[in-house]
């Protein structure tokens, strides 16, 4: 049997610390797992080693990449993206992929245009997590992460047959370990964290245009002392100082941080909190949610479309566009949760978003008949 060569693409993955580069990260050790696939994973940065290949590019945040962005008028992401495809051009002429499955947009344009000036035979699988609206015109296939994404796609003329209704999945132990106390407290003094105090935990960029980290440090000073303490893991962005502010400004200085960590570390401190919250209004799929429920928290979470497929009903939803609606969940939570529940909201996301429970359907997918279709 002839394996299928696919190429995962993903120009920020070992320089940013988002959802895009986790997921790709995880999706190319469970993919390629599997005999079927002879599978190449290329980032941006990092080392290279088995079948993981670093390419050359101008990163967003690096001197370079912000010059030509402002010169072009274009922005560092944008550079990024580019110099990151042509230097994977090389690897496309020598290995000949059949499948080049990507989430950055840019990237897949840039792909679909060199495809059409040369003529090449890769069919280009867009996974939709930013999410972008449709028209698809330039991709063979596109991985829908939720059924509102589907839907809205299918509503505006895009085919059905042309996409496929697959979450993002996640690496998680079938069952749950709970820390016992003595191994909580030992980690808690490890990482510099109050032993006596609830811990509510936030994962996400340190900004308030979209997490809203803002929103979320003032509704926990609405809550009554002694408050839990308050714990913002996340890449700093330009609006990160703003964020600093007004948390020296509305909390004691021994009840909340905020910091960046390694991707490898972050769940030591899943293990540790009591509560998760994302206080975006909106996110296209919304995966911390999967690695905070993967380690039985509650989260806490906007009410709307995405975080009630994720959740389902496990989750905590509010109106985060209310004074006091999270502040009330807090409460609310940190008074119910118990060792049952989180047994239960482990369940849940390994039950619908494991990669146990979803590789073979990502297998499907790059197998489906659509792909072998290429886009003119």
């Amino acid at each position: 049997m002839n394996k299928i060569k696919v190429f995962i693409t993903c120009s920020g993955l070992g320089n940013i610390k988002r959802g895009f580069e986790s997921f790709t990260q995880e999706c190319f050790d469970a993919l390629s797992q599997e005999p079927e696939l002879d599978i190449t994973l290329f980032k941006g940065g990092g080392k290279s080693n088995h079948r993981q290949i670093t390419l050359g590019n101008f990163p967003r945040d690096s001197s370079v990449g912000i010059y030509l962005g402002k010169l072009t008028g274009r922005g560092a992401y944008f550079i990024e993206q580019v110099s990151f495809v042509f230097s994977l051009l090389p690897h496309i002429y020598q290995q000949q992929p059949d499948v080049i499955y990507f989430s950055d947009g840019i990237a897949g344009n840039v792909l679909w245009h060199w495809r059409k000036r040369t003529g090449q035979r890769y069919k280009l699988l867009y996974s939709n997590g930013g999410p972008l609206s449709p028209p698809f015109l330039h991709w063979d296939h596109v991985q829908q992460l939720a059924p509102i994404h589907l839907q809205a796609a299918v509503e505006a003329g895009e085919p059905l047959e042309k996409q496929s209704l697959v979450p993002y999945g996640i690496q998680m132990d079938s069952q749950l370990k709970i820390l016992s106390a003595v191994e909580k407290a030992t980690l808690r003094r490890k990482l510099e964290l109050p032993e006596d105090l609830p811990i509510v935990l936030s994962v996400g960029a340190i900004n308030k245009s979209h997490k809203r980290m803002d929103y979320l440090i003032s509704e926990v000073a609405q809550l009554p002392k002694p408050r839990p303490y308050l714990l913002i893991l996340g890449q700093q962005e330009a609006e990160s100082p703003e964020i600093f502010k007004l948390g020296n400004q509305l909390l004691e200085l021994d009840r909340f941080q905020i910091k960046t960590v390694a991707f490898d570390q972050v769940s030591d401190y899943y293990q540790l909190a009591d509560a998760f919250v994302l206080a975006s209004l909106g996110e296209g799929f919304g995966r911390v949610f999967l690695e905070a429920m993967s380690y039985g928290l509650p989260c806490l979470a906007h009410d709307y479309e995405i975080t009630q497929f994720i959740l389902k009903d496990e989750g905590y939803l509010g109106n985060f566009q209310l004074s006091g609606s999270l502040a009330n969940l807090i409460l609310q939570v940190l008074t119910q949760n118990d060792d049952d529940s989180k047994y239960r909201r482990h369940q849940s996301v390994y039950e619908h978003f494991s990669w146990d429970r979803l590789r073979s359907v990502y297998v499907d997918m790059i197998h489906s008949y659509n792909l072998r279709k290429t886009t003119p």
